[in-house]
């Protein structure tokens, strides 16, 4: 979304009597303003403004680079936040973004290294743990992720993070009892059906039934040796649209299957 051509002007004509610094500090407000609002064009206008009267300026690259991963311009993004660090900045959020905009790109290593140095500046930060354990788990790093949520779980407990406790859990084949990670969550079904799936693999294809939950019907259907339904279930997981962990599985275990 453009600014109006009446509105660039009205801008101009509230800043020109401005010193340098006051435009600075008056472009940066109101890109904040836009920013908060979600208007995520307008704030890069606005601090694009700023950084024109101060291109070394770190606490507008590191907004520019907020905005930028806001409005998904990943290598925009990735460009401010750099500068920002170049130029002397240290904030955590250059630290967090830098791994959400690498992981978007699928590059882990990159991501792993900016979320390790958001966590080495703030050692509880959620965001930073939740995002080091989401890349193992995307890795297939499933007890790396698992001690990770452990120690989330310990700091921030919900019922997200018991949700995915369970779920990796299952994927290691843990044989205790996972009904201490029960949540409220609809999805929580997943762990009925897990108990299930040990006992009565019948009573576990009612619980699994969602299309995220498929491959888990597939599993209860290779423990009945009903190849044609697995096959079918591993189907739904890999015609979906996201790159899942469960559709990656799905690839790898459909292969296995004559």
């Amino acid at each position: 979304m453009e600014k109006t051509a009446e509105e660039k002007a009205a801008i101009k004509y509230t800043a020109t009597a401005k010193s340098k610094k006051e435009k600075i500090d008056f472009y940066i407000s109101k890109g904040d303003e836009r920013l908060l609002r979600s208007e995520y064009s307008y704030a890069i206008d606005y601090y694009n403004e700023a950084k024109t009267l101060k291109k070394k300026n770190p606490k507008v690259l590191l907004r520019l680079g907020e905005s930028y991963r806001l409005a998904d311009m990943k290598d925009e993004a990735i460009g401010s936040y750099s500068k920002a660090l170049k130029y002397g900045s240290k904030d955590i959020r250059i630290f967090l973004g830098l791994g959400i905009v690498y992981r978007a790109k699928y590059l882990y290593e990159q991501s792993e290294e900016f979320y390790k140095r958001a966590s080495e500046l703030e050692k509880n930060n959620t965001q930073a743990l939740t995002g080091l354990a989401d890349i193992y788990s995307e890795q297939g790093k499933y007890q790396q992720a698992i001690e990770l949520y452990e120690k989330i779980l310990s700091i921030s407990p919900t019922d997200e993070v018991k949700l995915k406790l369970a779920m990796l859990n299952i994927l290691v084949g843990y044989d205790g009892d996972v009904k201490q990670y029960y949540t409220a969550m609809s999805a929580s079904k997943i762990l009925n059906g897990y108990i299930n799936l040990k006992k009565n693999p019948d009573n576990a294809l009612s619980d699994f039934i969602s299309a995220d939950e498929y491959f888990l019907r597939a599993v209860a259907y290779l423990r009945k040796n009903d190849l044609s339904n697995a096959k079918k279930s591993l189907d739904v997981v890999k015609n979906g649209k996201e790159n899942t962990l469960s559709k990656k599985l799905s690839v790898a275990l459909s292969k296995h299957i004559q």
